[in-house]
């Protein structure tokens, strides 16, 4: 019953952080969609905002939702159907329209499999495991647990082909929460187990977390008090490093759970006092309600009767008059008991009137209840029983046909050493001439790599150098010669201030003016040659900080920066900087473009850089021919430097889109 409730209390904590921390993500879309030129990518960010606005805004994120499937229906793009259609039933799940929500998933499944069908790269198995997962969640609001286990543990496989160790980690976390209010205990405890060693290794401290609160949850229903207090120790560590998070007030509710079970009642209250600060101004918050009930129980460990009652009234006279029959079972049980230690018998003795008609009524509907849990525990069971049998069945059948393979290879073995004895004797000198030529064409080969290896040393060292010095200069220049220049700027400000009559003033601010030039214009060339931003607070702030520079009355230039620089060593950034900064330039100057989108989005070791433009445009064919000049040859320079691919796509008068595809392993 507990993992229940939390289960339900993290959705509403994950509700509110939506209405939150997606504000900026929703406005960053919205900005990207008004400058979108192609259709498929205008039903890719359609599809997203429909995913950001849900439980956040229904009427936009239905609007988003359905734009995207009509536009990417008209232009029969197949991934944006499949997209599209995942997240507007996540959208319907949402607002907890199950039978419309397994609709949109159903067409978006099926369209997602056509997709991986025809390639199935990380970017599209992504969008199928979410529509598979999704899907049984789904299953899981109409209380059908089983077929949200099974379809949960079908996306596990492919995520860890994938390599996706985050969706592995939230699928075992979500199995051990189902296994948990199964009453499954021991196959909860094991999928916490393997989720949190797979959080430590990925997981950011909110994903710890989310999973430690649902662990320890899980261990206050088996009471492993030892082990609930380890965990929660580990979600304080990471509570302490996300300042005001929404994972509070859950956490007090757990602390103080923990130290009413272990007799710490003082120390609960405290915990519980925490909690009902934190919601205290959402007075029909569901979290309310529980802390009435754990009041109650500390109160009533203590001895405090009076007090309990208190709490307890407060509980099942809770405005959302939401309580199961154990809810007013145990309710009308504890009034009783109170008022009877109370010695107000006569309440006493009505409140035990209540339990027994309550519990009458209950009787049915909870024989019903555990009989259907009952039945799922089977299923489950059996389900694994039969998946384990198939694994064995395939097991010995690769074990025979692997003794079949090795037979084969030996009697293949056996008849190519004896062919190799019957012709020995007349191939022996062909056979020596074959060794002397492949040994010679291998060590031209070994020359071959090792000039190469020597050419990428000598351009890799040349660029490093270029950088250090660059940076160098930077220092001095900033330094030097721009403390001097500042002291100038102080000192005529000083003679300014004074006003002596024999300097005329309009002279002074004249130089004044100039010496303010000189400093702007140095920064400027101290920031180009080597951006402070970039080595201090990284790439995308780099980025950010160039792109606002670059932006003007005649100019506008646009950041959209997807995934992160986190892995990428300094040089390899700066390198990346350069390039995105040659292809600025290039647009403002040659190709006088108003309006510059630069997208820098990042999958795994995988980085695509894209900057468009509305420019003039050009022909392609100046590309390969002598007119592209030195700032092409740099360009391709530093894109090859980064062992990446280089794509121009131009009209002239259409504007002009550069690629950059980089793997981060190979750079």
């Amino acid at each position: 019953m507990r993992s229940l409730v939390f289960v339900f209390i993290l959705l509403l904590s994950l509700t509110i952080s939506a209405q939150t921390g997606r504000e900026a993500r929703i406005d960053s879309l919205e900005n990207a969609l008004k400058s979108a030129g192609q259709d498929t990518t205008r039903v890719n960010i359609l599809s997203e905002l429909a995913r950001s606005y849900g439980g956040v805004d229904s009427l936009k994120a239905f609007e988003k939702g359905f734009a995207a499937i009509a536009l990417a229906k008209r232009i029969n793009y197949l991934r944006g159907m499949a997209d599209a259609n995942i997240n507007l039933a996540g959208c319907y799940l949402d607002y907890f329209d199950v039978d419309n929500a397994k609709k949109y998933f159903t067409i978006g499944n099926k369209f997602a499999d056509k997709l991986v069908a025809k390639d199935s790269s990380s970017r599209n198995m992504k969008i199928w495991l979410r529509g598979k997962y999704n899907i049984g969640v789904a299953y899981g609001y109409e209380g059908n647990v089983e077929k949200e286990i099974e379809r949960i543990a079908e996306t596990i496989p492919y995520a860890q082909e994938m390599g996706d160790k985050m969706f592995v980690a939230n699928a075992n976390t979500s199995l051990g929460i189902k296994y948990s209010n199964l009453m499954l205990y021991k196959r909860a405890y094991e999928m916490f187990l393997i989720s949190q060693k797979q959080y430590e290794e990925v997981g950011t401290p909110e994903d710890m977390l989310y999973h430690s609160l649902s662990f320890s949850s899980a261990l206050s229903s088996m009471d492993s008090l030892k082990r609930m207090k380890s965990v929660l120790d580990i979600a304080k560590v990471n509570l302490d490093l996300i300042p005001n998070s929404f994972y509070e007030g859950p956490y007090q509710m757990e602390l103080g759970l923990y130290h009413a079970k272990i007799g710490e009642y003082n120390k609960a209250l405290v915990a519980l006092d925490k909690a009902y600060t934190y919601y205290k101004e959402q007075s029909s918050s569901f979290y309310i309600k529980l802390i009435y009930q754990r009041y109650a129980e500390a109160y009533s460990g203590m001895g405090n009767f009076k007090k309990a009652k208190e709490y307890t009234l407060k509980y099942i006279n809770f405005s959302d008059d939401e309580h199961s029959f154990n809810d007013k079972l145990g309710s009308y049980y504890s009034l009783a008991k109170f008022d009877a230690k109370l010695t107000n018998y006569k309440s006493a003795y009505n409140y035990l009137k209540d339990y027994v008609a309550a519990l009458d009524s209950a009787r049915v509907g909870e024989l019903g209840n555990e009989m259907q849990q009952l039945e799922i525990q089977y299923k489950t069971a059996t389900k694994e029983k039969e998946i384990l049998a198939l694994k064995n069945e395939k097991s010995e059948a690769a074990l025979a046909l692997q003794v079949k393979k090795s037979q084969n290879y030996l009697l293949g073995a056996v008849a190519s050493l004896l062919a190799l004895l019957l012709f020995i004797g007349f191939y022996a000198y062909n056979a020596k001439l074959r060794r002397a030529r492949k040994k010679e064409r291998e060590q031209e080969k070994e020359v071959s790599l090792l000039k190469q290896k020597q050419e990428n040393e000598v351009f890799s060292a040349m660029i490093e150098g270029q950088e250090k010095e660059r940076k160098r200069l930077a220092i001095d220049l900033h330094d030097g010669l721009g403390g001097r220049l500042s002291g100038i700027s102080m000192n005529l400000s000083k003679l300014d201030k004074d006003e002596p009559k024999e300097y005329p003033k309009t002279q002074l601010k004249k130089v004044m003016k100039d010496l303010d030039d000189s400093l702007t214009e140095l920064r400027s060339i101290a920031r180009n040659m080597m951006p402070e931003t970039l080595v201090k607070f990284g790439l995308q702030a780099a980025l950010k900080d160039y792109c606002s520079s670059m932006t003007g009355n005649d100019t506008k230039v646009t950041l959209q920066f997807y995934g992160s620089e986190k892995g990428i060593n300094l040089n390899q950034q700066v390198t990346m900087y350069r390039v995105i900064q040659e292809l600025i330039n290039n647009a403002i100057k040659h190709a006088h473009a108003s309006e510059v989108l630069v997208q820098y989005m990042r999958d795994g070791n995988k980085v695509d850089i894209t900057v468009e433009d509305n420019g003039v445009g050009f022909d392609k064919q100046e590309i390969e021919s002598e007119k592209a000049g030195m700032g092409l040859s740099n360009l391709q320079t530093r894109v090859a430097y980064l062992k990446g691919d280089l794509e121009f796509n131009s009209e002239e008068n259409e504007g002009t889109t550069v690629n950059v595809q980089i793997n981060i392993d190979a750079a």
